[in-house]
């Protein structure tokens, strides 16, 4: 209502002003860009700015919402995709109404994004929104729903999610226990409860696992009670879970199952009892991992004096065997995993991908290294290039605790190959690093010649970290050159199903051209320099026009 007659005072004024002062009025400005006429307004806007000298914040905060106001009600899906993402570049709470029409959309992607938007939002609204995709014709939205109310810890979901279950097929159902443990309400935990003695053996197992990390010990009874049932999954399962919640009084049941004739429940239960404190019973581990099983290789990180082997491992002709003994060497900090994990991080001929295989139990896990992964995506349902770009990233997210020569040795052989997925995260934590040594690579970076994805990424990082040089400029530069024709883009989204951590940059992420542009436009926002301010109109109205909505986010977060 308020926003209905501010616009209606606008437009009266920009047609029957008579105030004395400049002679173009600012509500003029306002009642152009309503009228859809963006690059009119903003051309005025720009000599009404030259008559008094200065901006005008109050104008320009109106802009900037009536441009995110103009994108969300776009005939154009991507359009309000990107007004969402202005919105939240803004960090403003000023357009809810925008989220709901997102997820009113009829794209599935933008449902998914409104999702995981508003999962992030503190507000109380965002319930009553995310109730709405509920009734989204696309199960992966609704799943995703029920995860974004699961972390809210709603008092109301519960029943939602039970309902949702009960419509879907049992072999859907092994989804659900973890969203009933994270919410962790009486009512969750009784239907949690329920679903331990599922008639599906895979629902009961994912319900136990789910309680066990979640450590809810009231499921104790359940949990022995099944380590003595006669299925080897069950078995495997519950003797992790035992290990999990630390159970003591299991001793006994998880010695008798060390001698199981099956290797998984065997493991599981060495495992366990590693946990509680029985040494000795890591033996059985480390000799299964020299005897190259792939899943007892991830247990070595809790084992300590294991770097021989693991080393001995990485010149297996296997990659299975070298990759996951690199991650593990990778946990442990250990160097001489560095000429592994680089095949892992740069791509050549034979396209590899990476995928997580699970026993039979689901309580050990493995990363499966796939030749051709462009190929072998087409015949399955799992987007495996999405989930390979999260395991390279976390590689480097982890590489930053190597000793730092190493971690710049990947550095510069990620730059030297021009390998631009895995770019702005290298250069945020060669950022975060600050180091001289990083500091001069990055200097020696943004001097690259043939690479200006990778100069401009570097001067980037150096003008945020106030480095003397070139690297503001040439910023400017880059950022007025490509302000016309770069349309912003994003990256495949994961499922919370397929993410195997809840990091930011598994969610709705974009591209790597532009991701930068919106990095150079942010920091120049965060800056509230007048220059900045002043790239950002301009480009508002002379860049490319679906630009705009996320610029007019970034504008609102400049002038804050």
């Amino acid at each position: 209502m308020k926003r209905t007659l501010l616009l209606f005072l606008i437009s009266f004024s920009a047609l029957f002003s008579e105030e004395e002062g400049p002679k173009i009025s600012k509500y003029q400005v306002l009642y152009l860009i309503h009228a859809k006429e963006v690059e009119r307004g903003i051309h005025l806007y720009e000599e009404y700015v030259k008559e008094v000298g200065r901006h005008d914040f109050f104008i320009l905060e109106e802009m900037g919402n009536l441009l995110l106001s103009l994108g969300a009600h776009s005939d154009d899906e991507e359009s309000l995709l990107l007004s969402m993402y202005g919105l939240g570049m803004a960090g403003s709470l000023e357009g809810m109404d925008l989220y709901e029409m997102g997820m009113e959309s009829r794209s599935p992607m933008t449902q998914m994004a409104t999702i995981q938007f508003l999962a992030r939002l503190q507000d109380d609204r965002v319930e009553e929104l995310l109730f709405k995709a509920f009734s989204s014709p696309y199960l992966p939205i609704r799943m995703e729903a029920a995860h974004a109310l699961a972390i809210h810890r709603s008092e109301k979901v519960t029943g939602m999610i039970d309902s949702l279950m009960q419509r879907l097929p049992p072999f859907v159902h092994v989804y659900f226990p973890e969203l009933f443990a994270m919410i962790g309400t009486p009512d969750a935990m009784g239907v949690l409860k329920r679903m331990v003695q599922h008639p599906h053996l895979a629902v009961r197992l994912a319900s136990i696992l789910a309680a066990a990390k979640y450590g809810r010990d009231d499921f104790l009874s359940d949990i022995r009670a099944g380590a003595t049932h006669s299925d080897q999954a069950e078995q495997e399962t519950c003797a992790a879970a035992l290990g999990y919640l630390k159970d003591s009084h299991s001793i006994p049941v998880l010695k008798s199952l060390t001698q199981s004739g099956h290797l998984n429940v065997k493991l599981a239960a060495c495992h366990s009892l590693s946990k509680l404190g029985d040494l000795t019973f890591r033996e059985p581990i480390i000799e299964s991992a020299f005897q190259k099983n792939p899943l007892a290789i991830p247990m070595l990180v809790e084992v300590p004096n294991t770097e021989p082997l693991l080393t001995s491992l990485l010149n297996d002709f296997n990659f299975n065997i070298r990759a996951n003994a690199a991650l593990v060497l990778l946990k442990k900090r250990n160097p001489k995993c560095v000429p592994t994990l680089l095949e892992m991080l740069i791509k050549d001929e034979r396209d590899l991908g990476f995928q997580p295989v699970y026993s039979l139990g689901h309580a050990m896990m493995a990363w499966k290294v796939i030749s051709s992964a462009t190929q072998h995506a087409k015949k399955t349902e799992q987007d495996i290039r999405a989930i390979t770009l999260a395991l390279r990233e976390q590689i480097l997210l982890d590489a930053l605790e190597l000793p730092e020569e190493d971690f710049l040795t990947i550095a510069r052989e990620i730059f030297s190959k021009k390998e631009n997925e895995l770019i702005p995260i290298l250069v945020h934590l060669l950022e975060n690093l600050n180091t001289p040594a990083a500091i001069a690579l990055l200097q020696e970076e943004s001097k690259r010649a043939g690479a200006p994805f990778i100069r401009t990424y570097c001067h980037l990082a150096l003008h945020r970290l106030k480095v003397k040089g070139p690297h503001t400029e040439a910023l400017y530069q880059w950022m007025e050159k490509e302000q016309d024709h770069e349309l912003f883009q994003f990256r495949e989204m994961l499922s919370w199903t397929e993410r195997k951590e809840e990091n930011t940059h598994y969610l709705l992420t974009p591209k790597e051209t532009s991701r930068l542009l919106i990095e150079g436009y942010e920091t120049l926002a965060e800056s509230h320099e007048m220059r900045g301010i002043d790239l950002l109109i301009k480009a508002i109205g002379a860049g490319h026009k679906k630009n705009r909505y996320v610029l007019a986010g970034l504008l609102l977060k400049a002038i804050q």
